[in-house]
């Protein structure tokens, strides 16, 4: 029996690229970004709830205010952002380019990491 594609759930580990959705044509190219899903200390965010479910090859563009920027993101505003240089974007076209089962240890490095803030609560390491 062939195997299933794997979805975005919970401790996932997350490989997307993201860039601007301002361009007319969207390339495909991007910034990589790798990420556990659902391991931030105030639970799901914005922007994972709009990737749950979604597998391989599935696109979505995300629409965020600038000023709601660490709430739609959370603890990943920071790690997102170093990768892509996309600090306070009005539209973010995301990719997934791969989905797999995390390992303990990458789970626990997250949730670690994630928990850092101190100024907004959101567990983004800080502004």
């Amino acid at each position: 029996m062939p195997e299933q594609p794997q979805t975005i759930e919970n401790l996932m580990k997350v490989t997307l690229t993201i860039q601007a959705a301002e361009a007319s044509v969207v390339d495909g190219s991007g910034a990589p970004f790798v990420f556990i899903y659902g391991v931030g200390p105030s639970g799901i965010t914005p922007f994972e709830k709009a990737l749950h479910g979604k597998g391989v090859g599935d696109r979505i563009r995300l629409d965020v205010n600038p000023s709601t920027l660490c709430e739609t993101v959370g603890h990943l505003e920071l790690p997102l952002g170093k990768p892509s240089g996309i600090m306070a974007p009005v539209s973010l076209q995301v990719t997934v380019v791969d989905v797999a089962r995390a390992q303990d240890r990458e789970v626990v490095k997250a949730m670690a990491a994630g928990g850092s803030c101190s100024d907004c609560g959101c567990g983004c390491g800080g502004h």
